[in-house]
């Protein structure tokens, strides 16, 4: 089973089928986006985890979009380096926020209402491949982990023991809710 079929069964929904214009977001990026994000945003739409993690996909409201927070923070982090005219890493040492056209910076995935932001790493090699990195609003370190961004949101819904980001021992059941 993959992750995305995991989290439909822990969360005790069925695929949504909703539709992302990937070729515009991708775009805009300047990369691809990994398989297992798509389909995730496809099977679930815009909303919440466990009120505790909202995915970016393509949201028309803005508020859970993936393209506006990536943007606010590019513009927030100096412009993404040297290509977008400044230093870059301002907010998350010592990453940058991704710029079209370079690689080792982050894209946002998810936001959490404990402030928490879930980037990929944008590297050279397979998209599918991006490690995670996790940042906690009250914290300046960053944590990176070679996992997809589907394995790492399952295990903060449901492994107790993924500290500091699980939210299982407080949401035992895990569930979505639409935005």
């Amino acid at each position: 089973m993959d992750r995305v079929d995991a989290l439909l069964s822990a969360t005790g929904r069925r695929t949504r089928g909703s539709v992302h214009p990937w070729p515009r977001i991708e775009s805009a990026l300047g990369t691809e986006l990994p398989a297992d994000y798509k389909r995730l945003c496809e099977a679930f739409g815009v909303g919440e985890f466990s009120e505790a993690v909202s995915v970016l996909c393509a949201d028309g409201t803005l508020v859970g979009d993936l393209l506006t927070v990536w943007r606010g923070l590019l513009a927030a982090d100096g412009g993404g380096g040297v290509e977008g005219g400044g230093q870059g890493g301002a907010l998350f040492p010592p990453h940058r926020i991704h710029a079209p056209g370079t690689t080792g910076g982050l894209i946002p995935w998810a936001t959490a209402r404990a402030g928490d932001v879930y980037f990929w790493q944008v590297t050279g090699g397979p998209v599918d491949a991006w490690p995670v990195v996790a940042s906690m609003e009250d914290a300046e370190a960053t944590r990176r982990y070679e996992t997809t961004a589907t394995e790492f949101l399952h295990r903060v819904l449901t492994d107790p023991g993924f500290r500091p980001w699980s939210v299982a021992g407080a949401v035992p059941d895990p569930f979505f809710e639409e935005a």
